[in-house]
C-alpha cells in the first residue's frame, strides 16, 4: 500500500469514530432540547444553484419523537451507531490486511494480546458487514470458519484484556482506564444478537481504542 493510501484510510477510520463521537452528541441534544419547535424549510445547496429542501413537515416529527421518548431506539440507532462501528472495525480490518507496517506496529504494541484483538476485529467486520437488522443477529456464516480456525490453531474463547497504561505509556490519564472483552466461540448461536455477545458498551470502548491506536501510530510516523 503507498503512503498516500494509508493516510487516507487512516484519515476515514478516524472519521468514522469521529461520525459516531459528532451525531451522538447531536441525538444526546435532540432528546434534551426540543428542536421540532423551530424547524422550517431549509434548502441546502447541491451545485452553484442548485438545492434540496429539507422540509419540516418531515423533520419535525421525528425531533419531536426524539425529545418525547429519550429512552427508546430510534433512527438513529441503526444509522448512526451500528453504520459507525461497521466501517470502522472493516477498515481497521483491511489496515491489518494490507499495511505490514500498521500490521507490525501494533502487533509490537499489543504483542500477547495482539490475536485476540485481530480476532475479535475479523469477527466484528464479518458479523456488521452481513447485518440488516438493528439487533445484529448472528448467522452461523459469520462465525463458523473463524471458530474452526480458533479451535485448530489458537482457543475459541478470546479473552481481550487492555489497561492503556501497560501498552500506550504516551496516553496520559488514569493507570487503571482500560477494557475486558471476551468471546467465547463455542457459545455461539445462529440468530444471537451480538450485543449478547459484546455489550454495546464495550462496542463503544473497542471503537475508542482502534481510534487512540490510530492516533498513536498517525504520531509515530508523523502522518498528516
Amino acid at each position: 500500500m503507498q503512503k498516500a493510501q494509508l493516510v487516507q484510510n487512516i484519515i476515514l477510520l478516524q472519521s468514522y469514530y469521529k461520525f459516531l463521537y459528532l451525531w451522538k452528541y447531536l441525538e444526546h441534544e435532540a432528546k434534551t432540547h426540543d428542536f421540532s419547535k423551530d424547524v422550517q424549510d431549509t434548502k441546502i445547496a447541491t451545485w452553484d444553484k442548485s438545492y434540496f429542501i429539507i422540509k419540516w413537515k418531515t423533520v419535525q416529527p421525528l425531533l419531536e419523537n426524539i425529545h418525547k421518548n429519550p429512552d427508546k431506539k430510534n433512527l438513529f440507532w441503526y444509522l448512526i451507531e451500528i453504520s459507525a462501528f461497521r466501517w470502522l472495525f472493516s477498515t481497521f480490518k483491511e489496515l491489518l490486511d494490507n499495511e505490514p507496517v500498521f500490521e507490525k506496529f501494533l502487533k509490537q504494541k499489543l504483542w500477547k494480546q495482539y490475536v485476540a484483538f485481530e480476532q475479535i476485529i475479523k469477527f466484528l467486520r464479518n458479523v456488521l458487514s452481513h447485518s440488516t437488522t438493528s439487533h445484529v443477529y448472528l448467522k452461523t456464516d459469520d462465525f463458523q470458519k473463524q471458530k474452526e480456525y480458533l479451535k485448530k490453531h489458537v482457543d475459541t474463547l478470546l479473552d481481550f484484556k487492555f489497561v492503556y497504561a501497560d501498552f500506550f505509556p504516551e496516553r496520559k490519564g488514569s493507570k487503571d482506564y482500560g477494557m475486558r472483552l471476551y468471546v467465547d466461540f463455542k457459545k455461539l448461536k445462529d440468530g444471537q444478537s451480538l450485543f449478547d455477545v459484546i455489550s454495546l458498551h464495550q462496542l463503544y470502548m473497542f471503537s475508542e481504542l482502534c481510534y487512540n491506536i490510530s492516533e498513536v501510530f498517525r504520531l509515530k510516523y508523523k502522518l498528516k
